[in-house]
């Protein structure tokens, strides 16, 4: 008797749950918010394994473990509507898979995206990606004069929530007279370790065929974080590590040692609000030093690739930050010690630490905003650039 109601069970358990898991894995593929909707198919699921079973165990485990379910969809639904900004586009979905910085943009295409903050509009504005799979850059006489200067970082150096015209890179061409033809390698999310894998893969060169004068690195503390592999959008991008003498070695992707199940795993939790607050957790701590180190050398490692493959160009970095916030001075003291060309921030804006909002495009967006993108051009035209006087 007792074998036949634990078969029964075991046959009960396995119609629910088949279709249950069929289900949530169509849910996971195809549905926005998944788990939300994971949550409150398998409450339902359990709750009719509860009402089923006689035995008063069984109806016990099935109740706690609906409980727990239905807690965490809670869970979910509070961190998924905590945050109201909403985009008709967003960078991401711009981005392809790309074997060198692990994404990139899709190559010809023209997005249009708006982003809200509840009900306020905090920007409308467009992105063209150029054949090369750059953002467009401002019409260089032919041939320049001057050579080419090459742009890297992130959202900063791309250009999120501004004009393709409005773009520091651009402007920066415009200023200086077309006497340059203008790179804007930048992305959002990108990191050093993207730029350091662009100049050694064969990303630059595949683009780049004329002599470069400058390159200009634009830094933000989190590319601390994103060098060494925190960020969560960045699973595929570059991964490299010092090696004794404290040099950085590539050592393929950073989810390249991860087997396959546990890859899929990772895609699957980035879906979740509530996994994506616990891992924006790990970069509210200063990162440690031997982060900063390894953030160092990979920026100093792209400079010496510059130095070697352009002979004569200049490598500068231009540093965002505010004075006394941790890890922005340790950046900023090792690269000095670096012997790099530092620009800080608060010496282009030079009231930016007392007035970031006069600079930011929303104050629920910090993003620089076109004044921002037009002073710091105009520093890097006259400063850097030498206003298109070429050597």
């Amino acid at each position: 008797m007792l074998k036949l109601i634990t078969r029964t069970v075991f046959v009960m358990v396995l119609v629910i749950f088949l279709p249950v898991l069929a289900a949530s894995a169509a849910i996971l593929t195809w549905l926005p918010i998944p788990f939300l909707w994971i949550a409150l198919l398998w409450a339902a699921a359990l709750s009719v394994l509860a009402v089923r079973h006689k035995q008063t165990s069984l109806r016990i485990l099935w109740i706690n473990l609906a409980a727990v379910v239905i807690t965490l969809g809670a869970v979910e639904l509070f961190f998924q509507f905590s945050d109201t900004d909403r985009m008709t586009v967003s960078v991401t979905a711009m981005a392809k898979a790309h074997q060198v910085p692990g994404y990139a943009p899709v190559p010809g295409r023209k997005y249009k995206s708006i982003k809200y903050h509840g009900d306020e509009l905090v920007y409308d504005v467009s992105y063209t990606i150029d054949s090369r799979g750059l953002r467009v850059s401002s019409p260089a006489q032919q041939p320049p004069p001057c050579g080419g200067v090459l742009f890297f970082g992130g959202s900063v150096t791309f250009g999120e929530g501004v004009e393709d015209d409005q773009t520091m890179p651009y402007l920066t061409g415009i200023k200086t007279g077309g006497h340059y033809s203008i790179y804007n390698f930048g992305f959002s999310g990108y990191g050093p370790h993207q730029m350091l894998a662009a100049l050694q893969r064969g990303v630059v060169d595949q683009v780049v065929h004329e002599p470069v004068s400058h390159v200009i690195y634009h830094s933000i503390p989190a590319h601390v974080g994103r060098a060494d592999g925190l960020a969560l959008w960045d699973p595929h991008g570059p991964k490299y590590v010092l090696d004794r003498g404290g040099r950085p070695v590539y050592e393929g992707p950073f989810d390249g040692w991860q087997p396959r199940p546990l890859c899929w795993l990772h895609k699957q939790l980035s879906k979740s609000a509530f996994y994506s607050w616990l891992d924006n957790l790990r970069w509210e701590e200063p990162p440690p030093d031997q982060d900063i180190a390894l953030y160092t050398a990979i920026v100093a490692a792209a400079r010496d690739a510059v130095v070697k493959k352009f002979p004569g160009a200049e490598f500068h970095v231009i540093l965002w930050g505010y004075p006394g916030e941790k890890t922005y001075e340790a950046m900023r003291a090792r690269l000095r010690l670096a012997n790099l060309n530092v620009h800080t921030i608060n010496e282009i804006l030079h009231d930016y630490s007392q007035n970031p909002a006069a600079y930011e495009i929303s104050r629920f967006d910090p993003h620089p905003n076109p004044r921002a993108d037009e002073r710091i051009a105009a520093y890097v035209s006259t400063r850097i650039l030498r206003g298109g006087a070429c050597r």
